[in-house]
């Protein structure tokens, strides 16, 4: 069971890593006033998937201490 958390545990900083690489790529094309609502959107929902990734990374840190504890 932990091999499967472990899995899941790359598999979403994989993703992490992307999100982060696509807000930089955004916050750099972002105009610097008088953004449009578009672009305000997307960065808004980057930043609330990077936080939902963040919460669904640190259960799964918990589940493989967890589970090397009980090992």
């Amino acid at each position: 069971m932990g091999r499967q958390y472990s899995t899941a545990y790359f598999e979403k900083l994989d993703l992490l890593e992307i999100l982060y690489a696509g807000q930089a790529a955004l916050k750099e094309t972002l105009p610097t006033h008088n953004a449009s609502k578009n672009y305000l959107e997307r960065f808004e929902q980057i930043e609330a998937a990077i936080a939902k990734l963040n919460k669904e990374i640190r259960i799964l840190e918990l589940n493989i201490i967890q589970s090397v504890d009980i090992e």
